[in-house]
C-alpha cells in the first residue's frame, strides 16, 4: 500500500527530492550547501558542508556551517559540538555568510556552541560558554544581553526540573507503525480506533492512517493521494470517530490549516479553513475538541501576546468556524506556544511553550480549566521534557498516558512513536515483556463464585507490580472494581 501510494503521489505532483549531487569543485560545494540551507533542506546542506570540512578541516567558516546546520536537524544537534568548538577559535564581527573566501566564523558562533552544549544536556559547559561569550571583547554593543541571559536562565531551570523527575514508562509502538524512517505527529480519534501520523519515505513525507483491528494497529494506508498532498501536509488532529482530519500545510515562510473529511471509502481533497482561522500570518497547528465544537489552534496574527499564541474558535451552525478568541496571558506569553491538545473531558490543555518555566527550547506544559478559568501551566517534567525542543505531546488520558514521538540518540537517530505512561513514584519503569500485564495504578479484582456467591479479592499493587491474594474461594468470574 505504501509503495503504490508513493508512485501515485510522485506522478500527481511531478516532484521528487533529488539525491545529493557528486560535485568536486569546492566552490560549487559551498554554493550548493548555502542554497540548500536557505531552502531549509538541512540534510542536503550538511552533506556539502561536511565535504568542505573534509577538504579544509581547520577552516573556521566551514566548521561553522556544519555546526549551524546540525543545530537545525532534530536529533542531530549534538553533532554540532566538535565543529563549533573548532569554529569559535577564529571568529570575526565582519563575517560574510555567502563568501566562499571567508575563513572566519561569526563571533556569535560561541553563543551557538553554548546552545549545542545545552541541548546535549552539558549544562555546566553551556553556562561557561555563555559567560565567555558575554565577557568577550566584541560582545558589548554588538549583541543582545537579554537573549543570552534567557539561555542562562533555561540552564538554571533545567537543574531545578531535573532534580524532581517524573517516573515514566516508554513503550515503542510495534510495526507496522514504526519503520526504519522518521515517524512522528501521532494523533488518535477519541474512540481509539483510528491513528494518523507521518512517516518519512524516500521522496516525501507520507500521511499514514491505521485502524485498530482485534486490538492491534493494522497495515497503514497512505492518504497523500486522497487529500492531494505532495508531502507538505502534516496531521495535527482527528475528530472523535475518525472522519475529520485537520492538517497544517507547511510552505517556506507560511503555514495554513486545512481539513479533509472521510466521504464513503475515501478522504476528500484537503480544504483550507476560513479567514477566522487562517490569516496572512502563520497558523501552525489545530486540534479539535472531543465533541467537535471547539478548535484550539496556534497563530502569530497581530493582536496577540507575541510569537505564536493559542486561540479557540467555535463551530457555527453552518459548519464554518467562528471568530478566534485568544486564550489569554495565563496560557500565552511573549514567546511561542505550540501544538495544543485538549483532553477528552475538556478540562486539561497540553501544549508546548518556550516562554513558561522551560528547561530547553520548547517544553511540554499542561493547564487545568477550573470554573471556566485557566490555571497556571505546569511543566510536564523531566525526562519527558529535555534541554532540546519538545513538541506534539498527544494525551490519551487526562493525566497519565500519551503518544509522543522521540529520537533515541543511542539508535539510528530517527524518530519513533512511543506510548508514554506516567507511573507512581517507585513503580518499575522497565518495559514489560510481551504478554506481561502492566497497570498504572492500584485496583482490586473481585472474583465471584456463580453457584455459591463466595468471593475472592485480589489486589493489584502498582508500586510492587504484582497481585496479592486477599481471600480464597472457587470457580470465579472476574470483575474490575475501582
Amino acid at each position: 500500500m505504501r509503495s503504490l501510494a508513493a508512485v501515485v503521489i510522485i506522478l500527481l505532483a511531478g516532484w521528487q527530492s533529488l539525491p545529493a549531487q557528486d560535485v568536486t569543485d569546492p566552490r560549487e560545494m559551498f554554493d550548493f550547501g548555502v542554497d540548500f540551507f536557505l531552502s531549509e533542506d538541512y540534510e542536503e546542506a550538511v552533506y556539502y558542508f561536511l565535504k568542505l570540512v573534509d577538504l579544509y578541516p581547520d577552516n573556521a567558516n566551514f566548521n561553522w556551517k556544519v555546526g549551524e546546520t546540525y543545530l537545525r536537524i532534530p536529533g542531530q544537534e549534538q553533532k554540532a559540538i566538535p565543529y563549533l568548538e573548532k569554529a569559535v577559535k577564529k571568529t570575526s564581527l565582519k563575517y560574510k555568510p555567502r563568501s566562499f573566501e571567508e575563513k572566519n566564523a561569526p563571533h556569535h558562533a560561541m553563543f551557538y556552541l553554548g546552545n549545542a552544549y545545552r541541548i546535549n544536556n552539558e549544562l555546566e559547559k553551556a553556562l561557561n560558554t555563555y559567560q565567555e561569550f558575554m565577557d568577550s571583547e566584541d560582545f558589548k554593543g554588538n549583541y543582545n544581553v537579554s537573549m543570552v541571559e534567557d539561555e542562562v536562565a533555561r540552564c538554571q531551570r533545567a537543574y531545578i526540573i531535573k532534580d524532581v523527575p517524573v517516573n515514566i514508562r516508554k513503550t515503542r509502538l510495534d510495526a507496522p507503525i514504526n519503520t526504519g524512517g522518521n515517524n512522528f505527529n501521532p494523533v488518535v480519534s477519541a474512540d481509539g480506533n483510528t491513528l494518523v501520523y507521518v512517516t518519512s519515505l524516500t521522496f516525501f513525507d507520507a500521511i499514514e492512517l491505521s485502524r485498530k483491528e482485534n486490538g492491534t494497529w493494522g497495515e497503514p494506508e497512505v492518504l497523500n493521494p486522497q487529500v492531494q498532498s505532495d508531502g507538505n501536509y502534516y496531521p495535527t488532529s482527528i475528530n472523535r470517530d475518525g472522519t475529520e482530519l485537520f492538517m497544517v500545510e507547511k510552505n517556506t515562510g507560511n503555514q495554513d490549516i486545512f481539513v479533509s473529511r472521510l466521504d464513503g471509502p475515501f478522504w476528500s481533497k484537503a480544504k483550507k479553513l476560513g479567514k477566522n482561522i487562517n490569516t496572512g500570518g502563520r497558523e501552525s497547528h489545530a486540534s479539535i475538541s472531543s465533541d467537535g465544537k471547539t478548535l484550539y489552534f496556534t497563530s502569530d496574527r497581530s493582536g496577540g501576546f507575541g510569537g505564536l499564541d493559542i486561540y479557540t474558535s467555535m463551530r457555527q451552525e453552518d459548519g464554518t468556524w467562528g471568530p478566534a478568541t485568544n486564550l489569554g496571558p495565563v496560557i500565552n506569553t511573549e514567546f511561542n506556544e505550540e501544538t495544543p491538545f485538549i483532553t477528552k473531558d475538556d478540562s486539561r490543555l497540553y501544549f508546548s511553550s518556550d516562554g513558561h518555566f522551560s528547561m530547553g527550547g520548547y517544553d511540554i506544559f499542561y493547564a487545568e480549566l477550573i470554573d471556566g478559568k485557566w490555571r497556571d501551566p505546569v511543566n510536564r517534567g523531566y525526562p519527558i521534557n529535555t534541554t532540546g525542543d519538545d513538541l506534539f505531546y498527544f494525551p490519551l488520558t487526562r493525566e497519565d498516558q500519551a503518544l509522543y514521538s522521540m529520537i533515541d540518540r543511542a539508535g539510528p537517530g530517527t524518530s519513533d512513536i512511543y506510548r508514554i505512561e506516567i507511573l507512581p513514584k517507585g513503580a518499575s519503569s522497565k518495559e514489560p515483556e510481551k504478554g506481561e500485564m502492566k497497570f498504572g495504578k492500584d485496583f482490586n479484582l473481585l472474583l465471584i463464585d456463580q453457584e455459591t456467591g463466595d468471593t475472592l479479592v485480589i489486589r493489584y499493587d502498582s508500586m510492587e507490580q504484582h497481585f496479592q491474594l486477599l481471600q480464597k474461594g472457587a470457580k470465579y468470574k472476574i470483575k474490575v472494581i475501582e
